[in-house]
Parts: structure tokens; C-alpha cells; sequence
């Protein structure tokens, strides 16, 4: 037993001289290796004493001012561990890295950039000598794509619709709604729609013309809505075929149509063999329920409705108004969502739209204030019992045109004259077709004003109408387009006019 004491003994302070052996030389393979656990026994010799007594000292605790604490704990921040990750702020240098990360999809950059170190600063390289690691710089870099799109939707978001010299199909003649207007229409509320409605050859193009801005001298080629050609009038065909449209700088939208009670349109029903809806009979009763819809769906989605004649006056063609009145469709009811913009609008239920009478092709005799006033008793008689607004939206007696009367106590009928415009001889060094005139240098008498003045008073009268909301809520232009392409399909689908012709038949 003391035998196998004192070999265990001898064993194990042989193992002691050996470790203070290699810590003493420090070289080798082996004092590498035991260098961590010779340090923690270092520290446990520390604590127990030199002399391993097992006694342990009283530690001295050094303590500094309040102030001089809070400076060095705010001076020494972030560098107190040297295990926290070393941030280097330098340029790129290798440019391996820019395609790298390139494929990555993130944007490097040359000027300056961000590098991170792993956790402990180096890696050891082969050699077993720290060297700092080389990694890709990268920077965040706006996508100059996205930026130069943007930019281009909110300037062709922001630039106006190109200027129309030509109007456009709204309805072609297969009675089918056309989509090209709405890219000449603009998503805001100040604008006007002005329709006309007319028989044949009154002149409905000529006036909307007028209020596109042409004027009376030009020659009829260059008017916007171009009147019926001699090949046309040879012919007894209309020019205007289904419904047109135009919109004026002014944001004034004009909507022209084919005539109404036709005759050359019944003509194209009936040798153009087209097929007529179940419920109608006749091309007859098509064609005048065809005139219906048409002059229906003005009344519906226009603010004015300018009815053109050429010579007074056509009991028909105040009958065929007032059943147009109560063909149109309803008004559509306002959203619980959307409040009302009008309340005017509520108390009057039903949206009906100002109808203005121009007179065209007036004669000199009708320019006289007796019969201007007979012929405004006349409209006024007629229409007693209907609800569209024919009073009060233009006037003879603007801008000193006539005489002032003393209006009905019920409103003024709005009714306006246009005289015809025939072509003026050319006047040459004071000779009408080749013979000297004293008169020649007198104005001629017309026995009313000269038709510049009757054009520019009619378009400022018209523009200056008062716009009453077509719904419940306020329309934008391009809001206006689809409610007007509702509305033809209503229209044309209503049970009201399908009634209205078996009712012909």
C-alpha cells in the first residue's frame, strides 16, 4: 500500500516538473497546447495564495469621483469589447466584387461603402498568420428605372389630351357604342355637353359649328362638323350618320346626331335589308322609335339640348319632344355612399335637361319684335305641360340684338334666330358685278345684326347656362363618358319603348 502511495506520489510530481518544464521553455507542439489549462491553475494558485494556505487577502477597492466616472464610461462607448465587429469605412478596390454582387441584385458602388468583419477581426491563413479578410463592398443605389417611370406616368398623368380638329364616333351607324372618345376627356368636373336634335337639313351641324368656334365667313369645308355636301343634297341622304362628338379647348363637349323622323333614314332601313328588332313591326315605326332613343338619351346626359327648325312652326316635332320626355330614363338613385352634391337636385326628383328653339334660316320679317314674341307665345303654349326647362337660358334681347320687351311673369322662352348665310358677290374698286354703284360703299341693310354678333352673343349665352348636376353626385368627364355609355344601353333596352312600339303597330 505505501508502495503504491509513493508511486502515485512520485508520478504525480514527476507530471509537475514537466509542465514547469514546458512553461519555462514555451516552445513546442505541447506547451501550445497546455498553455490555456497551465493559466487556470495560475489563477487558482492566485486565489488560494502563494503559499497555498488556503488565506485570502481583503481586495482593494479603488473608487473615482462621480463626474470622472460618468466621462470615462461615456468616453470608452463601444471599443470596451473586442469581440463587437469592427466597421472600416474605405473605397472599393476590387472590382470582382461588383459583379458578384451584381448578380446578387444589389447595386455597388466605387465612391464609398460600408464593410463589416466577422466577429473576430482576421483568419488565419495556411502560413498560421492572421491576415484581415477581403469583403465586397456594397451600397444602396436608387433604381433609376422606377424613378425615370414614375416620372413619365405623372407627366402623361398631368399633360392635357391632345386638341381635337375632328370629332369622333360616339355611335357608329350599327347603333353600337364607340370607346374612342374617352381619350380626349380629362378627370375633372367643369365641363358642359351641349346635343342637338333636328330634321333633316335644318342645320344642326352648322350651329354646333358655330359653337366650336367657327365662324359665319368660313367656308363650309373648314367647320368642325361638316354639313351635308352637294353630292349629299343630290342624293335627299343625311351626312351626319349615328352620333358624333367633340370637345372644345373650353372643355365644352358637343354631341351631334342623325336627323330625327327621317325619310333618307327610313330609305337606308328599308333597302338595306337590316334586321329589325322582334317587337317592331315596320321599318316605319323603327325608324321613328330609333329617333326616340336618340333624342331620349340627349335629354339624359346633356346639360343643353338645342332643337334646330327651319321654318315655323312643326306640330310634329313638338308631340315627338314631349313623348321623348317620358321615354328618357329615370334618373339613377343616389348611393348610400355618396351624399348628395345638390339638393336642389332631391327636391326636384327627375334631371331634365335646358332646351334652347333656334329658329334658322329666319327670313328679315322674323327679326321683327311682334313676331319674335308671337312665336315665343307659340313655343310657350305648346309646351305648357311639359317638365323640361325651356325658359330663361338664352335671349334675343342680350347684348342689345333687339329691343327689350317686357318678359311673361312665367320667364322668357328661350328661343334664338339665325338668319341664312348666303355668299356676298366679291366687291372690286367700288363695282358690284362690273358696274359702278354709289351705294357700293354703304353697308347693305339686313334688317337684323350681322351674323358674327348673333354668333358670338349665342355661344356666350350657351356656355353661360347654368350646369345642374346630371345625377345625384358630381361626374368627372371621363365619369360622364361611362354614364352616357349606361344610358345607350338602357336606352335601347328599356321596356318603355319596346311598349311604345307594339303601341304603333
Amino acid at each position: 500500500m505505501s508502495e503504491h502511495t509513493g508511486s502515485q506520489s512520485s508520478s504525480h510530481g514527476g507530471d509537475r516538473g514537466r509542465r514547469r518544464s514546458r512553461r519555462r521553455g514555451g516552445g513546442g507542439r505541447e506547451g501550445r497546447e497546455t498553455r490555456p489549462r497551465s493559466r487556470e491553475k495560475d489563477k487558482d494558485n492566485s486565489a488560494s495564495g502563494p503559499s497555498g494556505s488556503g488565506t485570502i487577502k481583503a481586495p482593494i477597492i479603488l473608487a473615482k469621483p462621480h463626474t470622472e466616472k460618468n466621462r470615462d464610461s461615456s468616453t470608452s462607448g463601444s471599443g470596451s469589447s473586442d469581440s463587437k465587429p469592427i466597421v472600416l469605412i474605405k473605397p472599393r478596390e476590387d472590382t470582382s466584387s461588383a459583379s458578384s454582387s451584381q448578380s446578387t441584385g444589389i447595386a455597388t458602388s466605387g465612391t464609398a461603402a460600408a464593410q463589416v468583419a466577422p466577429s473576430d477581426g482576421f483568419h488565419g491563413d495556411q502560413s498560421g498568420r492572421g491576415q484581415p479578410t477581403q469583403q465586397p463592398t456594397y451600397q444602396i443605389q436608387r433604381n433609376v428605372s422606377s424613378v425615370a417611370a414614375f416620372n413619365e406616368s405623372s407627366q402623361t398623368r398631368l399633360a392635357p389630351p391632345p386638341e381635337m380638329t375632328q370629332p369622333v364616333k360616339l355611335v357608329d351607324d350599327s347603333l353600337n357604342w364607340c370607346d374612342s372618345g374617352i381619350d380626349m376627356l380629362l378627370d375633372q368636373t367643369d365641363f358642359l355637353v351641349v346635343g342637338v336634335v333636328g330634321m333633316e337639313g335644318v342645320g344642326k351641324s352648322t350651329i354646333l359649328s358655330l359653337l366650336a368656334g367657327n365662324h359665319p365667313e368660313q367656308s363650309n369645308r373648314s367647320f368642325v362638323f361638316k354639313p351635308q355636301s352637294e353630292e349629299t343634297l343630290e342624293t335627299a341622304g343625311h351626312q351626319t350618320v349615328g352620333v358624333d362628338l367633340f370637345v372644345t379647348p373650353e372643355r365644352i363637349i358637343l354631341i351631334d346626331t342623325q336627323p330625327i323622323l327621317s325619310a333618307s333614314v327610313l330609305d337606308q332601313l328599308i333597302h338595306h335589308d337590316r334586321k329589325l328588332p322582334p317587337e317592331v313591326g315596320l321599318a316605319e315605326n323603327w325608324a321613328e322609335v330609333l329617333s326616340l332613343q336618340l333624342t331620349a338619351f340627349l335629354m339624359t346626359v346633356c346639360h343643353v339640348v338645342v332643337v334646330v327648325q327651319d321654318w315655323f312652326t312643326d306640330l310634329n316635332l313638338y308631340r315627338f319632344l314631349q313623348t321623348a320626355e317620358m321615354l328618357k330614363p329615370p334618373t339613377p338613385a343616389p348611393s348610400h355612399d355618396t351624399p348628395s352634391s345638390s339638393g336642389s337636385l332631391d327636391e326636384q326628383g327627375d334631371y331634365f335637361p335646358a332646351v334652347v328653339f333656334v329658329q334658322n334660316r329666319a327670313t328679315r320679317e322674323d327679326f321683327q319684335p311682334s313676331r319674335v314674341q308671337a312665336m315665343k307665345t307659340t313655343v310657350d303654349r305648346l309646351l305648357q305641360h311639359a317638365s323640361m326647362r325651356y325658359k330663361n337660358a338664352v335671349s334675343m334681347s342680350v347684348n342689345g340684338l333687339m329691343p327689350a320687351r317686357q318678359k311673361s311673369p312665367s320667364g322668357d322662352v328661350s328661343l334664338f334666330l339665325f338668319p341664312d348665310f348666303p355668299h356676298k358677290p366679291a366687291k372690286q374698286n367700288g363695282k358690284v358685278n362690273g358696274m359702278t354703284s354709289v351705294l357700293s360703299l354703304v353697308p347693305d341693310y339686313q334688317g337684323h345684326p350681322s351674323p358674327q354678333a348673333l354668333t358670338d352673343s349665342f355661344r356666350n349665352q350657351i356656355f353661360s347656362v347654368p350646369r345642374t348636376p346630371l345625377t345625384h353626385h358630381s361626374l368627372t368627364e371621363k365619369n360622364w363618358f361611362h354614364y352616357a355609355a349606361r344610358t345607350w344601353e338602357g336606352v335601347r333596352k328599356s321596356n318603355l319603348m319596346a311598349e311604345y312600339s307594339r303601341l304603333l303597330t
